[in-house]
């Protein structure tokens, strides 16, 4: 399994901006989500892979494992404004609601280091289980929680003291996951196993198992968090779930290999990469149907939350 994508924001205007890595042409395309159109492409070294978005919208961090760590964008520049050093196995990425704490897994060390966005120095290192991937901290700011995908786990990690508070199975090879609004449930694509565990947060007993499509790699909410979209990569389709009854409603055909998945700040148009189209289909969540294709770079595959909230 190679190293991922990104997608990110811009400053508080009119529409926000998704940035996508092009991870074989080591850039991102920064799209006008009221346009879609590419209105910037920004040279990021280092084969990009994952991807945060400040929530402020004024700085994207980036991992980069061939560079060995993680690259700042200013959003206001439109450039790489500084560099995290970590190791090659930097992957999954997130920020802290309250935006002062930048998470990277480390997919070979088998941790995750906790880094203060103001110094961007390591201020700890937490260790999970095997090859760490997908990485989503409430919006509470009281637990993190990561894909394990070798250990076939989820490790949900208390924000405070920074310990395991919990590791559950989950299904074979798990990779991106997401969280609802009330960090109530959490969802997960199992990549080998073909279908997505949703799990009950305050106890992290599985819920459900909800079979989807060949190769799903990640997920995300939309329409008030009633549906769940689920990119299937090796059959170019995006799997909707209802929410309320956990089945699949519909698949959607979209572009080749697709990986990373985001949903825009209106709640309705989900975002989705495409790794070998170099494209980003657009989906409308009331219609259920593709409205846009976006042409990128190179090897686009935004792995990580690359629109701001």
């Amino acid at each position: 399994m190679g190293v991922a994508a990104v997608f990110l924001y811009s400053p508080v205007h009119a529409a926000p901006f998704a940035y996508i890595t092009n991870q074989l042409d080591d850039s991102v395309s920064v799209i006008d989500s009221k346009t879609n159109t590419i209105q910037n492409t920004i040279s990021v070294q280092g084969k990009p892979a994952g991807v945060a978005v400040s929530p402020n919208g004024e700085r994207v961090y980036v991992s980069t494992p061939e560079a060995k760590g993680v690259a700042v964008i200013d959003t206001q520049k439109n450039a790489v404004v500084a560099t995290i050093k970590l190791s090659e196995g930097a992957l999954g990425i997130a920020v802290s609601p309250d935006n002062q704490r930048l998470y990277v897994a480390d997919w070979y060390e088998n941790n995750v280091s906790v880094i203060d966005t103001k110094t961007l120095q390591i201020l700890a290192t937490i260790e999970v289980e095997k090859s760490p991937s997908g990485l989503m901290a409430s919006s509470d700011n009281h637990f993190l929680y990561v894909a394990n995908r070798i250990s076939n786990s989820v490790s949900q990690i208390d924000l405070k003291t920074l310990q395991t508070r919990n590791v559950t199975p989950v299904g074979q090879h798990p990779f991106g996951l997401t969280l609802d609004v009330k960090n109530e449930r959490l969802y997960v694509a199992n990549v080998q196993s073909n279908d997505v565990s949703v799990l009950d947060t305050k106890t992290m007993h599985l819920i459900s198992t909800i079979k989807v499509k060949k190769m799903p790699y990640t997920v995300a909410l939309a329409k008030n968090d009633t549906l769940l979209f689920v990119t299937n990569q090796e059959d170019g389709n995006v799997s909707v779930i209802d929410a309320k009854t956990l089945k699949v409603i519909s698949e959607i055909t979209v572009g080749d290999k697709p990986e990373g998945i985001s949903t825009h700040s209106d709640d309705v148009h989900v975002y989705v990469a495409n790794w070998f189209d170099n494209t980003v289909s657009v989906i409308d969540a009331n219609t259920l149907e593709v409205v846009e294709t976006i042409k990128t770079g190179s090897g686009s595959r935004a792995f990580g939350q690359f629109f701001s909230r």
